[in-house]
């Protein structure tokens, strides 16, 4: 694993993000009864224990994907609608805070409950750093000069 300038780890917060589809013979209500009460509710310790600074899943059922077409309509279609039915993210300053997680015995045996609800097929994935503006309704990393409060794109952007 490469290692990082310890600044640019402390400012820079690392962001996962992994999206699935259903398997053909779950069901939208299956998968998210499996994914919160079964998998997420379990798996928030395990990532809490190893660093992860934020977990969280995305849902995205039909009926939420037709108002984003319908959107991106109103926009000129200039979109591409994802998919997916969900998506889970993970905030992280290293990446070797994921490969602890990865390593964990209770991560993998929860991973194995995956089969008859996440496909296995088209997932997606993202690596990126997060820059956050708004926070709580408030105004956030910006210098009372009007400037962003963030490393060059240079540091920034160095690998993780």
């Amino acid at each position: 694993m490469a290692s990082c300038n310890p600044d640019v780890q402390k400012k820079r917060l690392l962001r996962l993000t992994v999206a699935h589809y259903r398997t053909e013979t779950c069901s939208p209500e299956e998968m998210y009864r499996w994914g919160t009460e079964v998998h997420a509710a379990h798996v928030a310790r395990i990532h809490a224990k190893h660093g992860i600074e934020g977990y969280a899943v995305h849902w995205s059922p039909a009926s939420f994907r037709g108002v984003a077409k319908a959107l991106n309509a109103n926009l000129g279609d200039r979109w591409v609608i994802r998919d997916h039915d969900m998506h889970v993210e993970f905030w992280f300053r290293d990446m070797a805070t994921v490969a602890a997680v990865a390593a964990d015995p209770d991560f993998q045996a929860l991973q194995a409950t995956e089969g008859p609800y996440a496909s296995k097929i088209h997932i997606e994935a993202s690596l990126g750093w997060v820059e956050q503006y708004v926070a709580d309704g408030k105004v956030v990393n910006v210098t009372p000069e009007g400037k962003p409060d963030f490393l060059s794109f240079e540091e920034m952007s160095a690998a993780p």
